[in-house]
């Protein structure tokens, strides 16, 4: 499934980048409650798809994972430093490892090890996007059932 999932009027630009569509949407759904009408939020399911898109749109965020089939989370990211150097990036991985992070981090890149809380995903997007304060108020606001808890850790293991 490729597509705009939920686009505002205004705002910035958000590109998930992620071949688990249920995760993906996990992801999408709790930006769009984080960030209300303000942003609009897109999913790609393949990096390949993802850098054809790159060459003709501009996105202020872009969420990726780093093991998915075709390019790597690590090599998009380089592409976007390449040829979108003021968009702020997100790796997301499973397989993490210290050569992973600081790769991700030299390349300015935010890193999420998986499993990780809806919580700490969106205030690391916030924080990418020069949001500090809004990620802290939507933590601070949001309470989690253990079924809630129990669905991100299935999503994100």
């Amino acid at each position: 499934m490729e597509g705009v999932l939920y686009k505002p009027m205004q705002g910035k630009r958000i590109l998930i980048i992620e071949d688990q569509l249920e995760t993906a949407m996990a992801l999408c759904r709790a930006l769009v409650q984080a960030v209300g009408d303000r942003h609009q939020v897109d999913i790609c399911p393949l990096a390949d798809v993802a850098l054809k898109r790159l060459r003709y749109e501009q996105f202020d965020l872009i969420v990726t994972d780093q093991c998915m089939p075709g390019t790597s989370g690590l090599d998009l990211i380089r592409h976007v430093r390449q040829t979108n150097p003021q968009t702020r990036t997100i790796l997301m991985t499973a397989f993490g490892s210290p050569a992973v992070e600081s790769q991700a981090r030299q390349l300015g890149a935010g890193y999420l090890l998986k499993p990780f809380s809806l919580q700490e995903f969106v205030t690391a997007a916030h924080r990418m996007l020069g949001e500090e304060n809004e990620g802290k108020e939507h933590q601070e606001g949001q309470k989690q059932t253990s079924s809630e808890k129990e669905i991100e850790f299935q999503l994100f293991s």
